[in-house]
């Protein structure tokens, strides 16, 4: 039974005092941390066996990178609403995350130059491959956008940066030895190089599928009235005329008998008249 009372509205969120805020950004920071050290140990295996499933494995590192630069971006939105009394943590709290940042900025370019290096010279590659490097490219140009900050400049940003094209050019090496899928889709579709593919039929294409054979061998019920109506009485079965019996047959009838002519014959009758 509904109750005729208004629900309260839910207490607004009480404001964290500074101590709550700093224990907060910490355990980001050690959380993140720890992602550092899985993630190291996920390029490790992507380089092991690159011929087989190696690509599995690749995307397996590339997704924990990702992870990490969006649990760093909550990091830093918590940095940045700070209150003023943590002005003495905020300065060290964001250097210990601008380090983090950058620690997994080049352990990412390193261990995707290493596992495209190898994998840019396998001979069979799997299908399917052209698209998933297609999501990998993606992710290393936006990679190549964080070396375009100040942090990465000089002879190290140069590097690292260097080394993010020429991953990107492996990558795009890989995806023109495989064919991409066809599009099975109604709509077009945009590849991985940002290309237009169009589908292989359009909406409401191809002819109509015939209906099973069992379907086919199967007699149709007869159609029933609509509901509300009578249904019309049953009529009788035609009944068929009686077979009537065959007449006997009659004798054969005497066949004329063929006597031969001459001119005798005629000359005879002549006289006669």
């Amino acid at each position: 039974m509904r109750s005729n009372n208004p629900r309260r509205p839910a207490p607004p969120p009480a404001a964290k005092n500074p101590a709550q805020r700093q224990r907060e950004i910490a355990t980001l920071l050690m959380r993140l941390d720890a992602m550092l050290k899985q993630t190291s140990e996920l390029a490790v295996a992507a380089r092991e066996r690159v011929s087989v499933g190696g690509l599995t494995r690749y995307r397996r590192f590339s997704r924990r990178v990702r992870d990490f630069f969006a649990l760093a971006a909550v990091a830093q939105e918590r940095l940045d609403a700070a209150p003023d009394e943590m002005e003495d943590l905020i300065i060290p709290m964001t250097t210990a995350l601008e380090r983090l940042h950058t620690r997994m900025v080049v352990l990412f370019v390193e261990g995707t130059a290493a596992f495209f290096a190898s994998y840019a010279r396998v001979k069979a590659l799997p299908i399917g491959a052209h698209e998933m490097c297609g999501v990998e490219l993606r992710g290393v140009l936006e990679i190549r956008k964080f070396l375009d900050d100040p942090l990465y400049e000089g002879r190290r940003g140069l590097a690292l940066r260097a080394e993010a094209d020429r991953i990107a050019g492996l990558i795009r090496v890989v995806m023109d030895r495989i064919p991409p899928l066809p599009d099975f889709g109604d709509e077009p579709s945009i590849g991985p190089k940002g290309a237009m593919n169009s589908p292989l039929k359009g909406p409401g294409a191809g002819p109509a599928r015939p209906a099973p054979r069992a379907a086919q061998s199967q007699p149709q019920s007869p159609a029933r009235p609509p509901a509300g109506r009578p249904e019309p009485p049953a009529m009788p079965p035609k009944q068929l005329p009686a077979k009537q019996p065959l007449a006997k047959e009659s004798p054969a009838k005497e066949s004329p008998e063929v006597r031969s002519l001459s001119l005798d014959q005629f000359e005879d009758d002549d006289e006669e008249d």
